[in-house]
């Protein structure tokens, strides 16, 4: 009997057609061609190229994949049991001696398709208010800021390690040269190996910055699911791109400003009043709101840490011609409250 392993690849790839699958079961229910059969998975197991990455191999999974898979072509041949039992039969009998090697080769080099949809995906909050540490599968860690979120899946597979980010976050990522780390936020994809660095990217800001510590990032930009290398950072550089008008700029910055939040400080450096505030209402998960449009043209130098807000609404009443007013809160129609809402005036005396 001759086998034709061109159709054998194409059904492994392509589950082409039913008439394939009744020749594939009866090379595979033939004893005068088993070994040949075996000799030949095992040579294709050998010869995975070695950029494959087979560390998280699980081989519990991918039989458990292809059983579901005879379970469900049994329940569509149910109409013929006599035919499909004798090939279904021949498939489960075989599955795990001779079509994982070859299982597992299609599944690394061709998106996965074992897995498909059953990868599980984990997503992490940060509540407002809070500073949230996280852990990815191949150990990166990071610190989310308030009111952000991160989703990844439960392992890294395929030729990256993507997350997709909302909100504020800072990675110190496992380096991993043969699998670049990728952040998607927004339209645009941060690419990293092994670095240091913090993303901006607030739904209700029309600003993302990306801000490197260590290492490099590239960063590209997405349209109609095309992507362009938009810029490459060095360590101490900020990344600005606007979503407004897809303009974006690169420049020396001090660091520690952008990435101390996540040890508890937040430091302004000659910052506008309206940068102060928006970040004092993600750090307090409060509503502070500017009344006079005087203030915007003040600018602020100081580091806060451990102070309350109200110990940080006085210092800034000290160093500016500030008034401020505390809103009595609402109470909701679930019974909850609203945020503490605080108006900034201009106090001309």
């Amino acid at each position: 009997m001759r086998i034709d392993y061109k159709l054998l690849e194409r059904y492994l790839r392509d589950r082409d057609s039913s008439e394939n699958i009744e020749i594939i079961a009866k090379w595979f229910s033939n004893i005068e061609v088993e070994k040949e059969l075996r000799d030949k998975s095992y040579q294709y197991w050998k010869d995975l190229p070695e950029e494959i990455d087979t560390d998280n191999y699980d081989d519990e999974m991918v039989l458990g994949n292809i059983y579901r898979r005879i379970k469900i072509e049994e329940s569509k041949n149910s109409t013929s049991p006599s035919k499909a039992v004798r090939i279904l039969n021949y498939l489960s009998r075989i599955a795990a001696v001779l079509f994982i090697p070859l299982l597992i080769l299609y599944s690394l080099n061709n998106n996965n398709w074992l897995s498909g949809s059953d990868v599980t995906y984990t997503e992490v909050f940060s509540p407002p208010g809070a500073r949230t540490m996280f852990y990815l599968p191949d150990g990166t860690k990071g610190w989310l800021n308030s009111g952000s979120s991160i989703k990844f899946p439960e392992r890294f597979v395929g030729k990256k390690r993507e997350v997709i980010l909302k909100g504020e976050a800072y990675f110190d990522v496992v380096t991993n040269p043969d699998k670049p780390f990728n952040v998607s936020v927004d339209n645009l994809n941060i690419l990293a190996t092994g670095t240091s660095f913090n993303i901006r990217s607030w739904e209700d800001n029309p600003n993302t910055e990306v801000v490197l510590e260590e290492g490099v990032v590239e960063i590209y930009c997405v349209t109609k699911n095309m992507q362009s290398l938009t810029a490459k950072l060095d360590p101490g550089q900020l990344f600005h791109y606007s979503k407004i008008n897809s303009e974006c700029s690169v420049k020396n910055v001090d660091v520690e400003k952008y990435i101390s939040w996540k040890n508890g400080r937040l430091i302004f450096r000659s910052d506008p009043m309206s940068e102060v505030v928006e970040r004092l209402n993600r750090w307090y998960n409060v509503n502070i709101v500017i009344m006079d449009d005087i203030l915007e043209s003040y600018r602020y130098v100081a580091t806060f840490e451990d102070e309350t807000l109200d110990e940080i609404l006085s210092m800034l009443a000290i160093s500016a011609p500030i008034d401020y007013r505390n809103i009595k809160r609402k109470q909701l129609p679930d019974g909850s409250f609203e945020k503490r809402r605080i108006e900034l005036y201009y106090n001309s005396e």
